[in-house]
């Protein structure tokens, strides 16, 4: 199965510039989990997550009215759409992370792939035990997840 053939596409994106509020809000009013992040060019710079604003910025005491940009995971790892679904589920074992950005191969986002959209695709293939087992092993306190 191809990572196509499982993925969201069409994602939301926010600008770094702008509010966790607005961030928050957007994802209330789409029912998602996480964001891209652009920069000012329309660039992907990173992408923020539910997580990303109850844990590292509620536990900072952040005002609803920061920047998007300060809280979010700047490394965003990426596969290609048309890559193996269990070859991207690997990324997210080794990386430990929840989501990946898909891309076309002239780079540029064309969706997302979560771990839910995994477990989705493959039923109760045991793929899916291993990946939710392996993503969610306990790392250190300061690594980057989204």
């Amino acid at each position: 199965m191809r990572v196509s053939e499982a993925m969201t596409r069409h994602c939301e994106a926010v600008k770094a510039s702008d509010s966790l509020r607005q961030a928050a809000q957007r994802m209330r009013d789409k029912d998602i989990g996480a964001l891209f992040v652009n920069d000012d060019s329309g660039q992907v710079a990173g992408i923020i997550t539910d997580r990303d604003i109850t844990v590292r910025a509620v536990a900072e005491a952040a005002s609803a009215d920061s920047e998007v940009g300060r809280y979010m995971s700047r490394d965003v790892i990426s596969c290609y759409e048309d890559d193996d679904l269990e070859q991207a589920a690997q990324i997210m074992e080794e990386q430990q992370i929840r989501r990946l950005m898909v891309c076309n191969h002239n780079d540029e986002p064309v969706g997302m792939l979560a771990q839910a959209d995994i477990a989705q695709a493959l039923g109760r293939a045991p793929l899916t035990g291993e990946l939710l087992r392996d993503i969610s092993r306990p790392s250190d306190l300061h690594s980057q997840q989204h």
